[in-house]
């Protein structure tokens, strides 16, 4: 069985590191559905960048997306499913409400539906009014908006290095 877990702590081959780019991302950047044409959108305030690698012999997508004046950063990670992606989770801030959380679906990979990107199998942890251990945004500028992506979904090598 194959959770989300494993796949953040995996060794991890990356295909494409991606760039930072402001403004719309195009549908094919994270296309959730490409039989439905649906697509991860974000608003053209957000920085974002795409990462994409395999680990467990899945492809996987992960996609950060950030806004400073907002304190609004999401880090999207999919497996690439045949035509479609199944959304394993999102770690997320918004300067509106209290804390990073995720949004994660719990159990086999191969259980998550494909082409949507939150449903009725998806948990929030902490639960909105739960205690939430970190409470500051902390993203200053593209180098922090990676850096909290590569904590939390362990881009890093066992030595601490990228895998170039």
């Amino acid at each position: 069985m194959t959770r989300a877990q494993t796949i953040i702590t995996a060794n991890k081959v990356v295909s494409n590191w991606g760039n930072w780019q402001t403004g719309n991302m195009p549908p094919a950047a994270f296309p959730l559905s490409k039989r439905r044409g649906r697509c991860l959108k974000f608003g053209t305030a957000i920085r974002w960048r795409l990462v994409q690698f395999e680990a467990c012999g899945l492809k996987c997508r992960l996609v950060i997306g950030f806004n400073l004046p907002k304190e609004t950063y999401v880090a999207t990670l999919a497996v690439e499913q045949d035509r479609d992606m199944s959304v394993l989770l999102s770690y997320e801030f918004h300067g509106t409400h209290p804390g990073w959380h995720i949004h994660g679906a719990c159990g086999d990979v191969n259980g998550i539906p494909e082409g949507s990107l939150r449903g009725q199998w998806q948990r929030r942890f902490p639960k909105p009014r739960g205690r939430h251990r970190r409470g500051v945004f902390g993203v200053s500028d593209d180098g922090t908006a990676f850096q909290v992506a590569d904590e939390f979904f362990q881009l890093h090598n066992e030595d601490g290095t990228l895998p170039l």
